[in-house]
């Protein structure tokens, strides 16, 4: 089966950015600026709070978004006989598997049998 491409929409991290440098300023600034250093631990909460909204913007708000949906895999089952070079192919049914007996060969009368099992893939949409 093929990946699906996951992007994260970049206004969602643009935003998640910007507040964390918001929150990296306000922590330098309660650190080391001395007229607000006295408020520093409010500063501090601020800025924790800031940066859990990032987060929570970078990680919920900004999930990936999944590309349309593909179309499924069609799997076929090749259907072969022991007698004879006949070849039938017909859609994948619940119970295939390689080698099982079919029955009599509708050409031969050989005994025909489950010769390949394979998924064919959709072409990509670009």
């Amino acid at each position: 089966m093929m990946s699906k491409t996951k992007r994260r929409q970049p206004k969602f991290a643009i935003a998640s950015i910007i507040l964390t440098v918001a929150a990296f300023v306000i922590f330098v600034a309660a650190s080391f600026i001395d007229p607000i250093s006295e408020y520093s631990s409010y500063l501090m909460i601020v800025g924790l709070a800031l940066l859990i909204a990032s987060w929570g913007i970078y990680f919920f708000a900004g999930k990936p978004q999944k590309e349309a949906a593909e179309a499924p895999e069609t799997v076929m089952t090749v259907i072969g006989c022991k007698g004879c070079d006949i070849r039938e192919e017909r859609a994948f049914a619940t119970g295939d598997y390689i080698f099982k007996d079919l029955g009599p060969c509708k050409k031969c009368s050989g005994s025909s049998f489950i010769k390949a099992i394979y998924a064919v893939t959709p072409p990509k949409k670009e």
